[in-house]
């Protein structure tokens, strides 16, 4: 089955930038409420203990949104394997070829609409054109060749007309008039 690995856990990578936003975060605190502008700056904490915070927390938040997206999977997995083996095979088959990033929120939409009965799994895609739709696209194409073939053979291509000056558009730039009667 189709779908994309979430990244590891990794800790929390510091910078200048997230120094200086932190800074930026707690001024424009004060600055909300310039009358209680060093109270706000009392109570804040400083810009290392913010930094260590993160630190602290980043992987314990990083790891429970791994949890989250592998319950997300789980919970989709359960509903695919609720089908009989024949449908679950289709669904799979078009979950595969299916244009959706490989997400357990599509893939638990995508079961979705299978069961609403907006997709059947055992009918062709519906992100792939009908067989009549390519039909009419190759005939489009075959008349168009023959067009294009038939106005070569003919003859050669006429040769561009030269521009009318009596139609000629003034472009003014800086003050110059660059065409037409000078006025």
């Amino acid at each position: 089955m189709r779908f994309k690995r979430w990244p590891r856990v990794e800790a929390y990578l510091e910078s200048s930038r997230t120094r200086s936003a932190v800074a930026l975060s707690q001024r424009r605190q004060r600055d909300k409420l310039p009358l209680l502008a060093d109270l706000i700056a009392a109570e804040q904490p400083s810009i290392e203990a913010v930094i260590e915070e993160r630190h602290r927390s980043w992987p314990k938040w990083q790891q429970e949104k791994r949890d989250l997206r592998a319950e997300s999977w789980r919970k989709a997995r359960r509903q695919l394997a609720a089908y009989s083996l024949i449908t679950r095979h289709a669904i799979r088959r078009l979950w595969n070829d299916a244009p959706y990033p490989g997400d357990p929120s599509y893939l638990s939409d995508f079961l979705l609409q299978i069961e609403r009965g907006r997709v059947d799994p055992f009918c062709r895609a519906p992100w792939r054109p009908s067989d009549d739709e390519i039909a009419e696209d190759r005939r489009r194409l075959a008349i168009f060749s023959l067009k294009l073939l038939h106005s070569a053979a003919s003859s050669e291509p006429a040769p561009c007309p030269p521009p009318s000056t009596d139609r000629a558009p003034k472009i003014r730039s800086f003050g110059l008039v660059t065409a037409g009667d000078g006025g």
